[in-house]
């Protein structure tokens, strides 16, 4: 049991430093193209740069669900990287279809992938909510006007 809590503390750590990173690289992106964008496409602007942002998410994620669908592969769990990659995508999301199960050897582990989807997921909606935020005060809008 405390082989499977520290391998997924560590895999959780792994990903929360991808996520940070990830996280920074998109600020950083939208600060330079961000005014870009505003001055070249002022009524479309931030739409593009709403989908910059939701790309970015996703690659994140998908990183993410690479992560720990690498480990499931390396752990001789799953019969190839394919399978580990469905299984890994399937409870990072924590949508568990369950027809594919760990043993019992590093099944509290898939547990904690899960618990760290659920973060990351909701850190990443943070971050888009913020930015929608931004260029709605930016340009006077409520989100309750239509």
């Amino acid at each position: 049991m405390f082989i499977q809590l520290f391998v997924g503390t560590v895999l959780i750590v792994l990903c929360v430093i991808n996520h940070a990173i990830c996280l920074e690289l998109l600020l950083r992106r939208l600060k330079n193209i961000g005014p870009k964008w505003d001055r070249r496409l002022p009524i479309y602007g931030h739409v593009a740069i709403m989908v910059v942002i939701v790309i970015g998410l996703f690659a994140a994620h998908t990183i993410e669900a690479w992560i720990w669908g690498f480990f499931y592969y390396m752990s001789g769990e799953l019969s190839g990287m394919s399978e580990a990659i469905y299984f890994s995508t399937v409870t990072y999301t924590t949508l568990g279809y369950g027809d594919v199960v760990l043993s019992d050897r590093w099944n509290l582990t898939s547990s904690l992938q899960a618990v760290s989807g659920i973060i990351l997921f909701g850190w990443s909606t943070a971050f888009l909510v913020s930015a929608r935020t931004f260029f709605w005060k930016k340009y006077g809008m409520s989100h309750y006007e239509g």
